[in-house]
């Protein structure tokens, strides 16, 4: 259009010296350097999107020359990118056999089909030594149908399984305080129950000993009756202290509660 400036690439000829002439070419690149400029900032773009990635992306050759290792990935394995890049080889960076078996995967089409590979949890060696866990989605990378490198994204996953290891002990911890919650209340009812019954069999026990002639069968009977009822009422006194339970073996495969053993020093649940 009438007014737009354009690029043009000019060159000089000097090969009609003998007429004291010069050939000027002109070339008109104008696309050819909105292109280039539209290229850089694309790949300017990407540069930025790999180094804001809070997952750990590493690409490697097929030779396993490491080309790319984002910030991200810095964080995780602890190395710098210049200590990775066109330095070190890809096997490096996993357990010993890892990376080959990671390369399988990708290559099967049970991961996600041929070239790809998702959501594999899997480990990564870190510069101290110390194995890393991560959940691992790659790719090969190809160029007119022949894979030229591979990909790889990880998330880091230390933070989740503290995570998830603080839930499942405060978990246990609540299930364990509802058992000896539950326990406890238990041992006191059955306490309350039998202690009804059983004073009454003393009592009487020990009214018919004051009865009976001293040394005679039944008064050696009474004298059972009282020992025995005073030996329940401890193993009742016991129970009603029951904060947790303790098994032990009995006959067989069968197996009944240890009450010394389930008794705490601490004060029973809700005060009791």
């Amino acid at each position: 259009a009438a007014g737009d400036r354009r690029i043009l690439n000019v060159s000089f000829s000097s090969v009609l010296r003998e007429h004291d002439g010069v050939i000027v070419s002109l070339r008109d690149v104008t696309e050819d350097r909105a292109l280039e400029r539209e290229h850089n900032k694309t790949q300017e773009f990407l540069q930025r999107v790999i180094d804001s990635s809070v997952d750990a992306i590493v690409s490697a050759d097929m030779r396993g020359n490491v080309l790319l290792f984002n910030p991200a990935a810095e964080r995780t394995y602890g190395w710098q990118a210049d200590e990775v890049v066109g330095r070190r080889n890809v096997r490096e960076l996993y357990p010993d056999g890892v990376a080959v078996e990671i390369m399988k995967k990708i290559r099967s089409e049970s991961f996600g089909g041929p070239g790809v590979l998702q959501g594999f949890e899997t480990e990564l060696l870190a510069k101290d030594g110390t194995r890393v866990p991560v959940m691992l989605s790659a790719a090969l990378i190809v160029h007119r149908g022949h894979p030229i490198g591979s990909v790889g994204v990880f998330k880091d996953l230390r933070d989740l399984l503290r995570i998830e290891e603080r839930l499942q002990s405060a978990q246990r911890e609540l299930a364990d305080r509802e058992q000896k919650a539950f326990i406890a209340e238990l041992a006191g009812a059955t306490a309350h129950e039998l202690n009804q019954p059983l004073t009454t069999v003393m009592g009487y026990a020990q009214m018919l000993q004051k009865e009976l002639e001293p040394g005679t069968r039944l008064d050696r009977a009474c004298s059972a009756i009282v020992r025995e009822s005073e030996r329940m009422a401890e193993i009742v006194r016991k129970i009603g202290q029951l904060t947790k339970y303790e098994s032990k073996a009995y006959v067989g495969d069968t197996k009944i509660i240890d009450i010394e053993r389930s008794i705490d020093s601490e004060p029973p649940v809700d005060g009791r």
